[in-house]
């Protein structure tokens, strides 16, 4: 399984309201179709769709906490914390092979 189709996955876990458009385009920051098209194409995401996803995670996570002490929220926000390592390690990788 690609790392697209994994953080997808685990996003939708997450956030089981998410589409494929979504994703795309509120997490990679790509076209609505970016998803879909990389998946059917047997390919895996680009440097800049990991970047793009690096963040929004981060954004995601850190807005979660603030000034918040919900259990659940906290329990997602860490969810995505532990998205965003994944995704982190990915982008080592990739640099480390060019």
């Amino acid at each position: 399984m690609s790392f697209i189709e994994q953080a997808y996955l685990e996003i939708k876990t997450i956030d089981p309201s998410i589409t494929a458009t979504e994703f795309s385009t509120k997490w990679l920051n790509k076209c609505s179709s970016y998803y879909r098209s990389y998946k059917t194409r047997n390919r895996d995401m680009t440097l800049h769709a990991l970047m793009c996803l690096l963040v929004n995670l981060s954004n995601k996570s850190d807005a979660l906490r603030m000034n918040n002490n919900n259990a659940l929220l906290q329990q997602k926000a860490d969810q995505y914390q532990a998205l965003r390592e994944l995704a982190s390690e990915q982008v080592t990788l990739r640099i480390s092979t060019r």
